[in-house]
């Protein structure tokens, strides 16, 4: 059986060798960006320390974080159709809704819940 090398990187260095060079923030943005989600993970988890074994899921959510207020930022797109008319071409756009930054968070929680859950801690 051969045994997988977990190799030792930082967030930092993960979330730069993934996100596209057009959306990497300057290191200040991104070092806050990489505490608020560690923060996040170490609230999720009750823990004081963020495993090893989360370092790549901790990146994955930096990079979702920042990908997500990318696109919440775009003012190109109009938003989702709502309706089409075809007498006199009307199209209708849907009202984008201002998600928080809180909200978007608990959803980057939720969609990597599963594979926190295997870190967290209980509280008495």
């Amino acid at each position: 059986m051969s045994k997988v090398k977990v190799i030792d990187v930082d967030v930092f260095d993960i979330v730069k060798a993934k996100l596209p060079v057009d959306l990497l923030p300057d290191d200040t943005a991104l070092a806050m960006d990489v505490a608020e989600v560690g923060q996040s993970i170490l609230t999720y988890c009750n823990r004081l320390d963020i495993p090893k074994e989360l370092v790549f899921t901790h990146a994955n959510m930096v990079i979702d974080l920042i990908t997500g207020e990318a696109k919440r930022n775009d003012t190109d797109s109009p938003g989702d159709i709502k309706s089409i008319k075809e007498g006199d071409v009307q199209v209708t756009y849907e009202a984008t809704r201002a998600s928080s930054r809180e909200a978007h968070m608990e959803a980057l929680l939720f969609n990597y819940q599963s594979q926190m859950n295997r870190f967290r801690k209980l509280r008495w």
